[in-house]
């Protein structure tokens, strides 16, 4: 495989974590930056006035707003979808690329506002490398503690694969009577027990048991509400509800999405990070 290809198929592959709270990430970036000038005092800041850590209050705040608003425009073009694979590594390096323009546009205004006599030319560069050196620092330590934070989660889905790997008999599940769903159609039963995953299809859900699938008018949402007294069956997806205890393992990986593998099914039911941290923690009871 060539290197362009390799770069093709990375920039395609579906982001392995998606911030839906990107706002508060903004905030941490910006009191990063803040904590950087302020207390490391590079660039020259140290030769500057006493007031200089009011007037560094301005680059967190550019940095706030140069790292919210990309994230959040993606976010509002993609909306949930944004959660289920669509959002790619190259979409993830654009909208960075794009934070880091914003940014250093921002720096240089304020710059030109703080020194209005200075010359355009070395304020722009100054605007350049300094940002491009504070992001690079940033970066490095996201990727190192998303990395740290990678391993551990695959540490965990390991040890609950081989939990799982060892149960010979199916988990006992609690005595729950069958549920009749209010959807639009004509009522149908589930019971909990035999069933196994819930496709939602537009206006209609597709409800796979042991015995078989049926079709009932009736959104996910509606039948995610009538079965959360069982505990076990949980969303694991915006078009998926999973019965978790008959998952017997977990397929896939962070960058290419996790899948759940049921018993003596060959369907494999994908899972989306917004889920992932409540699954990991049922199987692992």
């Amino acid at each position: 495989m060539s290197i362009i290809t390799r770069i093709k198929t990375y920039i395609a592959t579906p982001a392995h974590t998606v911030n839906s709270n990107y706002h508060i990430v903004a905030i941490a970036l910006g009191a990063a930056v803040y904590l950087i000038l302020a207390v490391l005092q590079p660039f020259g800041i140290s030769d500057g006035p006493t007031s200089k850590y009011i007037y560094l209050l301005g680059f967190p705040i550019i940095t706030y707003l140069g790292s919210m608003l990309p994230t959040a425009i993606m976010h509002r073009i993609y909306k949930t979808d944004i959660e289920e694979g669509r959002f790619s590594n190259g979409k993830n390096i654009a909208a960075f690329m794009l934070s880091v323009l914003i940014i250093m546009v921002g720096n240089f205004l304020y710059f030109k506002v703080l020194n209005p006599t200075a010359p355009t030319f070395p304020l722009l560069w100054s605007a350049i490398w300094q940002t491009i050196i504070i992001s690079v620092l940033l970066l490095g330590v996201y990727m190192t503690f998303d990395n740290a934070r990678l391993r551990r989660e695959l540490e965990r889905i390991n040890q609950i694969n081989q939990k799982l790997s060892q149960k010979n008999n199916a988990p006992v599940a609690p005595q729950i009577k069958k549920i009749e769903t209010q959807g639009k159609s004509s009522p149908t039963d589930i019971d909990p027990l035999t069933l196994l995953y819930i496709e939602s299809d537009k206006n209609y859900c597709k409800i796979t048991t042991d015995e078989g699938t049926s079709v009932v008018r009736s959104t996910l949402t509606t039948l995610e509400n009538q079965l959360k007294e069982c505990g076990f069956v949980i969303r694991c997806h915006r078009a998926f509800l999973i019965n978790l205890n008959n998952v017997e393992g977990i397929e896939g990986s962070a960058s290419n999405g996790y899948r759940l593998k049921l018993k003596n099914h060959d369907t494999e039911i994908p899972v989306s990070r917004t889920y992932i941290a409540e699954i990991l923690q049922y199987l692992e009871k």
